[in-house]
This record gives C-alpha cells, structure tokens and sequence, in this order.
C-alpha cells in the first residue's frame, strides 16, 4: 500500500502510529471525561444552573469545534508527532489552570484553552488512522475512537472517589500529571507519516487560509455534504459529547444516586462505548457504512429514550441499560468518519476531517445549549428524548447516499480514484 511504503518500515510503523493516535484522543479524552464529573459540584460551588452550564460548555465547544477547521494548514506546516505531543501538555497546563480557578469563568476559560489547544487532535489524528490504514478505514477510526473511549472509562471510578474524598480542585491536579506523560512520550516516539512536513509534501504557502478542496478530490460529494451533515445532527446525541455532558448530571441530580455510584454507572456506559466501536467498525467494513449506521441508529434512539426514562430502575436495570446505552451511542461517530472519509481523495483527507470536525463538534456543540435549556425548563426525560429523535434525523440525512457506496468498502480503491 502507498501508505505503508511512505511509512517505510511496513505494519509496525502503521500500527505504532495508529495507536499513538489513540494515546493521544485517550489523553485528550481523560480531561474532557473527568469534566463532566465535575460539574455536580461547580454547580453548587458557582451558584449556576443547568442552563448557564450548558450555555458555557455549548459556547466553548462551538469555539473549539470551529477551530478544527484549521486542520488542513496546520497539518500540512506541523507533524503529527509536534500537534499531537504537545496538545496533551497544553490540556495538563489548562487543568491546573482549571483547578485553580476561583470563579467559573476562570474555569471556562481554562476548559476553553484545553479545547483550542487540543482541535487538532480529531482532524489530524483521524487523518493519520485513515491514511496508514486506507483497506480498513472503519477499523482503523474505531481503534482511533476508542482511544478516546478508554481515555473517558479509566476515569469515572477513581475521579468519583477522588472528588468524593478530596473535592473536585485536587482531582483536577492530580489528572495533569498522566497528561504531561502522555505528551513526552508522543514527542519521543511518535513515527513519520504520510503527509507529514517535510515528508515528500511540497512546500506549502505560509499565508493561512481556509482549509480548500478540489473537485478532483471528491471522490463523491454528495456522500461528503450529506455525511458530514448526518454528523452535526448526531452530534444532539452524540456519546463523547452530549452523552458524556449530561449523563453523570442526570444521575446525580435526576436518578439522585452517591456521588461514587455515578462514577460506577458512568463508567458501565463507558465499557460499552470500547466495545461499540470494536464491533461496528470492522462490521461497517464487511457490510458497509450505511446499514451499520442505520441500526446503530435505531437502536440509540430507542435505548437513549428509555434511559432517560429510567429514574424509577433500580440500579441493576439502570447499570443494564446504561451499558446497551454505551454499546450502540458511541458508534455513529468513527462510522460517519470512515463513511465520509471513503468519499475523499487521500490527499485531502486532513482538509475533510478538519470540515467534518469543525461542523459536527463546532456547530453540533450548540445542541449542547438547547438541550441545557430543554433540562432545565421541562426535565432530563425530555433532554434525552432531544437526543433521540437526533438519531432518528441523522439516520434520514443519509438516505441520499444509499446506492452510492460500495456494499463492501474499498477505500484504498476509492483514494486512487
């Protein structure tokens, strides 16, 4: 394969890069997954209201979302190696400052840089899986997903007793310390790969633009525009998201369980969001995108509905559907990625990612506002009901691409279309 040879020692340099990249969307996701455990008690420490929260994290998700945008400059003037290494030290630095905050726009402000100092981190990090593995994209973005997944599961249950224990603020400093490991050991040995400066790639323009695409990169555009499209409507359900924003809310404050059970049921919901991926995207690459994504769908809308319906389960049931919740949410996302990614040229894939990213976590972030307000004025019931009937949108924005899309994707094929 093209990308193989570029990356001149074979399959253990495609698979040390592959899982350097979910290393990183692991320490990423680590700070962004502890957040959320937080927010119980910024609460009641900052005086706010689920409303205000969901303004502030929707608002700063739209700034970081958009900024992905940037993805194919930057990509194309900055190894994987610097981009991915160094946000992991910039999100420890914005902990502390986090930690430290005495009131919350301090604390806004931290989370905000963390987001700014990590937008790369999904562009370039699914460029990179898509390109050293461009036969098994679906695999290759899911491993990149549950990367992050891990990042998110490995936290709830120490965080919660960390934070039941010590409080919210040393929890925070403690996270800053893997981070900053994570971060050296990107810089240390994280390999060349395609695309990289300086690796075969002529001398780009210094004057900063827009990331742009041609026609000729297209292998499909309407498979792109309606993927991508598909993906800012999911992003009102979306599990390393919305999901992960409003779920330990609702069982601290809607199901009403101790702080360390909520790190417990969380962290079931986070099991399922490893396992989600490691099924769907090898299945997507067998039978292909859509379909997969049509029943990922439409059993996300159902299961997310009755979750957020099951404040009267006892805990057995709740931790049950917490983890059907978690299995079938998280996978929409490296699915629409893989989808979106088989239907541009493997020269813009940076470019792509950087759009696909900046509309569905920028602009999707402001479903994160909508559905803040939806909780505080009519209850979590209906919130989640919101989130559902995203599924149900994002699954009918895919019509258009049926019959458009290889039953059993070849995305290499595609790439050297």
């Amino acid at each position: 394969m093209e990308a193989a040879a570029e990356l001149g020692t074979g399959r253990r340099a495609r698979r040390r890069a592959l899982g350097l990249v979910a290393t990183s969307h692991a320490g990423q996701h680590m700070y962004s997954g502890l957040l959320p455990l937080t927010y119980p008690a910024i609460l009641v420490d900052f005086h706010l209201n689920y409303a205000t929260l969901g303004l502030a994290v929707g608002v700063i998700g739209v700034v970081g979302g958009l900024t992905q945008a940037s993805a194919g400059y930057v990509g194309q003037r900055v190894a994987a190696r610097w981009i991915l290494g160094c946000q992991n030290l910039v999100v420890g630095l914005c902990a502390i400052l986090g930690a430290l905050a005495p009131t919350y726009p301090l604390f806004a402000t931290g989370q905000g840089l963390a987001l700014l100092g990590s937008s790369q981190q999904h562009p370039v990090g699914s460029s990179v899986a898509a390109r050293v593995y461009p036969d098994r994209r679906g695999t290759a973005l899911s491993v990149a997903t549950i990367g992050g997944s891990v990042g998110s599961l490995i936290i709830p249950i120490p965080a919660a007793l960390l934070i039941a224990n010590l409080g919210w603020r040393p929890t925070l400093l403690i996270l800053a310390i893997p981070l900053f490991l994570l971060g050296l050991l990107l810089l240390l040995t994280f390999p060349a790969v395609p695309g990289d400066r300086g690796k075969g790639v002529p001398r780009p323009s210094l004057r900063p633009h827009l990331p742009r695409i041609r026609r000729d990169q297209l292998v499909d555009p309407r498979v792109a525009i309606f993927g991508v499209a598909a993906a800012t409507i999911a992003a009102g359900g979306r599990g390393l998201g919305t999901l992960n924003a409003f779920i330990p809310l609702y069982l601290r404050n809607g199901v009403h369980l101790p702080e360390a059970t909520v790190g417990v049921v969380f962290n079931v919901v986070l099991v399922g969001a490893v396992l989600g991926p490691i099924l769907g995207g090898p299945l997507s690459d067998r039978l292909g995108r859509i379909p997969v994504l049509w029943g990922a769908y439409a059993l996300s809308a159902v299961a997310v509905l009755a979750f957020g319906l099951a404040s009267s389960l006892p805990l057995a049931g709740l931790a049950a559907l917490a983890l059907i919740v978690g299995l079938v949410a998280y996978v929409e996302n490296p699915l629409l990625q893989a989808l979106v990614s088989d239907s541009i040229a493997t020269s813009a894939q940076a470019g792509m990612f950087g759009f696909y990213f900046a509309l569905s976590y920028g602009v999707g972030s402001l479903w994160i506002v909508a559905i803040g307000q939806v909780i505080q004025h009519l209850g979590f019931s209906a919130g989640f009901g919101v989130m559902a009937g995203s599924y149900v949108g994002a699954g009918l924005l895919l019509i258009p691409c049926v019959g458009r899309t290889r039953s059993r994707p070849s995305a290499g094929g595609q790439a050297a279309r």
